[in-house]
């Protein structure tokens, strides 16, 4: 186990001290009956149930978690029709983020009779969750009514305005099935055809011309966009007359720099057109995946450094350069060009909406077309600079000044990187920091420890060690997993026939439980798995708790527990005996059980 991981066991162990666990229960569940003056329904009987503090229930409609509370019921032998409470909206107990309907403190749920049943029996199925943990609850409960007129009056109690709102419970969801469509089946029509409006009917795109316009426009706006923090760094410096001496000579690198940096955006897009056209993939998904946004990042980070002055960029004009530094002002403004596209690009999708929503469903020559159009919107610009290098004359010259403007234009970028941080999952924070460290080491070593005073073999030994370290540390921290999972889907009639013929390992686990899900990420993670299977000569079953199952529910209480996680070891030769790890563990733990347990 990782250091990491090992101070993120400690943590959720500390905060499971209190929670729960074994086959009490946080809560508490009652039933009654009562009296009512509608003729219709003069017996009701109610469910209450009361979860511990900090605890709630979800509510009966299926959210976007947990699963819903559901109370079934009969009246000597005649299914009843329960009713619901509103529940309330509030964040889920385990993802915050999410917005669920609960059901906080005591809740009483309803089932109105037409007379007083002689027995009177109810299951209720719900999950209780706290900000640390979560348990699947099943109760059956029963009760008698010997004398109606006896019992309290409903319209009495604090809970009668309650009834008043309560509502029929939602159909209880099932899980899909996937059901084959014969080949010569019709497609199924709609139940209903629309004809949509459109907000901006203008921008609508349905000709290749409209498209062609529009993409050439969408392109030129790209250059002028607050928001793409990078493309202006690296639009400032090329404003920036890259030579100095004679005015034919500025002229002269003037058109050449913008010329190239125009070529460098205009190839850009010719690739992306042609990897769209090959695969399919949607404008702008690639910077919807983790590793994409990280690269940026990191790519950003180098960059920002730059401009502090902690080393100068090989082939990227981003800066002025120091003395001595070999200087290559073609390939440098090509490859800086094709930069800046790559960082406009997941800014793009606003003014690209309509004419990508068009052309990506046309043939490939269309789509290279039409982001063809994007890219020399973008590098019009900086054509007609090429066109016109007189107008040299009217940009600012290099001074002082440029020094403070580059680093005004890093701390742009920093703050990029800010942002581009906070569009990743949490679970990566801690891997990006490092790599953003490495990066650092490598660039102050690139930049202080190397010098054109060197001999070329010092030199670039030290560089590619720079680049080594970076190199290893995201292979370190990103590397692939290539063990594939040995957990099975657990199925009873397969566990009853392995039972006492192999060595089995149950994992008990939710969709819901985050300390299942912890413990799947740390101690049984898929290599680890891999180990204890092929070491220990183990099956390894997964009893999936995420929806309620009663045969799954009593094979948990078999263990003497109505909470998980739970681990089970069988060994072959005690199967009648498992061996229970309950709720959290480390690695260390577990095997010292299966030594004990599975050696001979």
């Amino acid at each position: 186990m990782t250091l990491r991981a090992a101070f993120i066991l400690i943590c959720l162990a500390v905060l499971n001290i209190a929670a729960p666990a074994g086959a009490a229960g946080p809560y508490e569940v009652s039933l009654q009956a009562f009296r009512t003056d509608a003729p219709a329904t003069p017996v009701l009987g109610v469910v209450t149930l009361t979860p511990a503090p900090e605890w709630h229930a979800y509510g009966n409609v299926q959210g976007p978690s947990g699963f819903p509370t559901t109370v079934t019921g009969q009246a000597d032998g005649a299914d009843l029709d329960a009713l619901y409470p509103p529940a309330e909206p509030g964040p889920d107990p385990i993802d915050p983020s999410l917005t669920v309907e609960l059901y906080n403190g005591p809740t009483p749920f309803f089932l109105p009779m037409a007379k007083a049943p002689a027995k009177l029996t109810v299951r209720l199925n719900a999950l209780l969750c706290s900000a640390t943990t979560c348990q699947p609850l099943r109760e059956d409960l029963e009760l008698a009514v010997t004398d109606p007129a006896g019992l309290p009056r409903a319209e009495d109690q604090q809970w009668w305005p309650l009834y008043l709102l309560s509502t029929p419970g939602a159909a209880e969801s099932l899980p899909e099935t996937a059901v084959e469509t014969p080949a010569d089946a019709e497609t199924p029509k709609p139940a209903v055809s629309f004809s949509p409006r459109y907000f901006a009917p203008g921008l609508e795109v349905h000709t290749l011309s409209k498209a062609a316009g529009l993409a050439f426009l969408a392109g030129l706006i790209l250059n002028f966009m607050p928001c793409v923090l990078p493309v202006i760094t690296l639009k400032l410096r090329s404003f920036i007359p890259a030579a100095s001496g004679m005015p034919m000579q500025q002229r002269q690198a003037f058109r050449a720099h913008n010329l190239f940096f125009a070529l460098g955006m205009m190839l850009y897009f010719l690739i992306l057109a042609g990897i769209i056209a090959a695969t399919g993939i949607a404008w702008g998904q690639i910077f919807q995946q983790p590793s994409a946004i990280i690269t940026l990042t990191a790519v950003v980070f180098a960059l920002s450094l730059s401009l502090f002055g902690v080393y100068d960029l090989p082939l990227i004009d981003l800066k002025g350069k120091s003395a001595g530094v070999k200087h290559h002002p073609r390939l440098e403004s090509f490859t800086t060009g094709i930069l800046a596209t790559v960082l406009a690009t997941p800014c793009s999708g606003p003014f690209l909406g309509g004419v990508l929503a068009w052309a990506l469903i046309q043939p490939p020559k269309i789509i290279a077309l039409v982001l063809s159009c994007i890219g020399l919107g973008m590098a019009s610009p900086y054509l007609a600079m090429a066109l016109m290098p007189g107008l040299y004359r009217f940009l600012p010259r290099p001074g002082a000044w440029t020094a403070h403007l580059e680093r005004l234009l890093g701390f742009l970028l920093a703050g990029t990187c800010v942002y581009l941080f906070g569009l990743l999952p949490t679970s990566a924070y801690l891997d990006v920091l490092i790599l953003l460290w490495a990066i650092a080491v490598a660039a102050w070593v690139w930049g202080k420890l190397t010098d054109l005073n060197q001999s070329m073999l010092r030199r670039w030994s030290i560089r590619s060690s720079c680049v080594a370290l970076v190199t290893a540390v995201v292979f370190l921290l990103f590397r692939p997993t290539v063990h594939q999972d040995p957990w099975q889907n657990f199925e009873m009639p397969r566990f009853q026939s392995l039972l006492g013929q192999e060595n089995l390992i149950l994992d008990f686990t939710a969709d819901w439980c985050p300390n299942c899900k912890f413990l799947e990420k740390t101690v049984l993670k898929p290599e680890n798995s891999a180990r204890i299977a092929r070491d220990f000569k183990a099956t390894l079953l997964r009893v999936d708790l995420t929806r309620h199952d009663p045969e799954l529910m009593a094979l948990l209480e078999s263990m003497g527990s109505k909470s998980i996680p739970i681990l089970a070891i069988f060994p072959k030769e005690r199967p009648e005996s498992p061996l229970v790890l309950r709720d959290l563990f480390t690695s260390g733990q577990l095997d010292e059980a299966l030594e004990a347990e599975l050696r001979p």
